[in-house]
Parts: C-alpha cells; structure tokens; sequence
C-alpha cells in the first residue's frame, strides 16, 4: 500500500510539474529555471523581448550571481553576452560559454520546474479552513474608504484572484477574516502574475498581514532573482528580510508555512511579551522565530483608540495586482 501511494504521489508531483512548465511556455518560452551540471540561470522576462539572466553556481542560497546578462529574444532564440559571458537558448536548451583561463568554457542547461515540497499540503482534522475554493464565508471586505459592502475578488476553481471593484480606476478592497486568531501553524499557497513590464512594487504585490496592535506584512510579490529585501517576496515588510531569496518563477504555485506567536498586552496596554514567526517558503526555513517589533504608534493607538485595530484578525492586503490565493487553512496553537 505504501509503495502505491508514493508513486500516486509521485505521479502527482509529476502532472502538477507539467501543469506549471505548460502554463509558463504558453506565456513565456524562456522564464524561469534552468539548469546545467556545474551552473544555473534564473531567465526574468522584462517586457519587448528583453530579458534579465542571472547566472549562479546553484540555486536557493544567498550568493552574489556569477554574473547578470542582459538578452534580446528574436526569431524565437534569446541571445546573452556581458562580461566574457555568452550564450543563447531556443527549443528547451540553453548554451552558455563562460570565461576560463584558457580556452572558454561551452555548458548545457536545461528548463526545470522546482515545485514546492508542500504545495498542495492538505489540512489536518481540526484545521480551521479559511480558503479551499468553495467560498468566502471566512472572509469579509475590509472597512476603507468607498469600499464594497460585497466581496468583489474573483472565484476560479480552487483559488480566488484579486480584482479591483472599479476597472477603471482600479480601485479596491482587501479581505479580512471575520475571526480572530492568537496563536497558530498556518499554510498558505500563491501564485504570482507575469507583469514583464513592471518592476519593483508594481510587479504582482499582494500581502498577508496579521494585525496585532502593529500589522506585521510578509510580502507577496514577484521578486524571482532579485535579491532578497524586507520589502521583496519573504520579507516581513519593515522589519526582517529573508534568510534566503526563495521567490519561485511567476505563474508557478508557491507556499508559506508559517508559525504565528501573538504578541502579549496588559491591561493598560503595554506589551508584555512581543510576537514571534517562524516563516518556510517553498520549504525553506527564511524566518526563524523573529522576534516582531512594537512600535510607539502603536502604543498610542492602542490607548487611544483600541477598537480601530483587528487585533488577531488575518488580511489579504489589497495592491492592485492579479494576484491569486488558494488553499489556506491553520491550526490554532
């Protein structure tokens, strides 16, 4: 029975791998990873057939690139060279040569998809499920100026999609849980839009916040091959950048797993015991129990006015961006 579930298992892995290659090849030939056997590339589309490589001795570790190409696609092959590097990819296959002492160097690389170890994770019995595509019954539009009463973000399938209440203006609203939670072990799976013309904040933003007194953000946005910032992909916004870059190709599925710690108040309103995270992205541990800063701002709004924060409350913060959100479920603590 074991050996038939692994290779269910494996089959499963292997159809959702193909699932992801498809769905980046329709929208791009050449984005994402590609790998050889002494070298790898990060390929990062950057809208009119230009491109970013990024060429690194191995992936998922923090380390300055071997060396960073710019490349134009024509004709359906993408062309690099900078720095005594060079190279060029069509049809599945990438040829670099890099600079030796001698003579140069000619590898071969080839695409390759790097699923999450626990993407598709399932909730254990007595989860509380706040989102597996069935609804938004856990979940209400967050107070704001000209916000819905209703939830306008878009339901597909087994995830929902971030959409703006006024096209034109691309005005919106973010959800919030209609509970409260203090301390919990929670999953959390998104998937990045392909926005090759953008740069920075403005390609594929999103947000989990957890609102303590303080809202304490860990980015989502598409920061594949970049380096890694508090304000990038992983990063607790403000207060703490990852360990690691573990940002996933756009258009790919990718996870948090996360341990949430609440912090602790008196009654007059001061922190007894700040909050604590512990964040794996992809299945890398990038946060491991930070310790969340409390800031004199929020000090005084909790004294001054304490109803006005969602203290406990989980949000999906509203950037514009078509970001898409699925199976997300915790266990209270």
């Amino acid at each position: 029975m074991q050996r038939v579930l692994m290779i269910n298992l494996s089959l499963l892995l292997l159809s959702a791998a193909a699932v992801g290659q498809a769905d980046q090849a329709a929208s791009d030939p050449f984005l994402g990873d590609w790998q050889g056997p002494e070298l790898v590339a990060q390929v990062i589309p950057r809208g009119d057939g230009k491109y970013q490589i990024n060429l690194l001795p191995e992936f998922d570790v923090k380390c300055q690139p071997l060396a960073v190409a710019t490349g134009q696609a024509t004709d359906g092959v993408l062309r690099f060279e900078q720095d005594g590097w060079s190279g060029q990819a069509q049809a599945q296959q990438m040829t670099v040569t890099r600079p030796g002492n001698g003579q140069p160097e000619a590898c071969t690389l080839k695409p390759v998809v790097r699923l999450s170890p626990t993407v598709g994770a399932q909730p254990p019995a007595g989860a509380v499920v706040l989102f597996d595509g069935s609804g938004f019954d856990q979940w209400e539009v967050q107070a704001g100026k000209n916000a819905p009463e209703q939830i306008v973000w878009e339901r597909c399938e087994d995830f929902m999609r971030v959409t703006p209440a006024n096209q034109a203006t691309r005005a919106g609203h973010s959800l919030i849980t209609k509970r409260a939670f203090r301390d919990f072990r929670m999953h959390f799976e998104f998937r990045l839009a392909l926005m090759a013309d953008k740069t920075g904040q403005a390609r594929s933003n999103g947000g989990l916040v957890f609102g303590d007194a303080n809202w304490y953000e860990i980015q989502v946005l598409d920061s594949y091959g970049l380096e890694g910032l508090d304000n990038e992909c992983g990063g607790i916004y403000k207060v703490s950048a990852p360990a690691v870059n573990m940002c996933r190709p756009p258009l790919l599925w990718q996870t948090y797993d996360i341990e949430y710690r609440a912090p602790r108040y008196g009654a007059d309103g001061q922190r007894t015991e700040p909050g604590r995270i512990s964040v794996r992205h992809n299945g890398v541990a990038i946060h491991q129990d930070a310790e969340l800063p409390d800031s004199p701002q929020a000090e005084q709004r909790r004294k001054s006015n304490p109803d006005s924060i969602p203290t406990g409350r989980i949000i999906l913060h509203y950037h514009r961006d078509p970001v898409e959100y699925r199976n997300i479920w915790l266990v209270e603590q």
